[in-house]
């Protein structure tokens, strides 16, 4: 699985001003606007490879035959979750005291799948077997999916919290604008990390019960 983050700052420049700290002048135009949505390629098939060929891949999950048996691979799905967080702010400065304040415009996480499917080419497309591969991974691609759209929810309420919260920060001196902006992202970033974590353990968990022992049986029966 791979996830894209923002770097993050270190624990000694994270302190932030909350919003009750706030002058009267210092108050948000608007709302922000807060956009956290799931999206998928289509999904990219290869029936080129043979079992030996998807024995060479690097497989997450665990074969519930054991380290002792010998298995080949007749077919997997290959992908992973990308994380991607954008965001701008509102600023308002008061040159008279030369402070400024500043608050979220808007945040957009996207959490993106790439799917691809293998069945070996030992199966040849159109036959009992390959049917019973496919049908397996395409279980594999729809985890993915209800994962994204949970955490999609999860990650929206959790900003949305925040951001309530933690409506406008400042007022602080111009001169720090850069820095406060940086401590504003890094705020976020940590939320998105901290639910993104969650998200690939919980993605291990569930793609390794979909690899059972039951299942393995079940698709290796499915074809006399």
């Amino acid at each position: 699985m791979k996830f894209i983050l923002l770097s993050l700052c270190g624990l000694a420049i994270c302190f932030l001003p909350v919003s009750s700290m706030a002058a009267n002048w210092c108050k948000p135009n608007k709302s922000p606007t807060i956009n956290v949505r799931t999206s998928t390629d289509n999904i990219k098939y290869d029936f080129s490879l043979s079992e030996k060929d998807l024995n060479k891949f690097s497989i997450s999950t665990i074969s519930p035959y054991g380290d002792n048996v010998i298995t080949d691979v007749g077919g997997l799905m290959k992908g992973g979750i990308e994380t991607t967080q954008q965001m701008s702010f509102g600023t308002m400065t008061n040159p008279n005291i030369n402070q400024m304040c500043i608050w979220h415009d808007t945040i957009e996480v996207i959490l993106h799948i790439r799917p691809t499917i293998f069945v070996a080419n030992d199966f040849p497309k159109g036959t009992c077997m390959h049917n019973s591969i496919l049908d397996h991974e395409h279980k594999h691609v729809i985890v993915d999916r209800e994962i994204v759209n949970k955490y999609a929810g999860l990650i929206g309420q959790a900003i949305r919290n925040d951001v309530a919260k933690y409506s406008v920060f400042g007022p602080f001196p111009s001169s720090q604008s850069q820095t406060m902006i940086s401590q504003v992202k890094t705020r976020m970033q940590n939320i998105l990390k901290t639910y993104t974590t969650q998200m690939s353990a919980e993605r291990k968990k569930r793609q390794q019960a979909v690899d059972s022992l039951a299942e393995y049986q079940r698709v290796n029966k499915s074809c006399k």
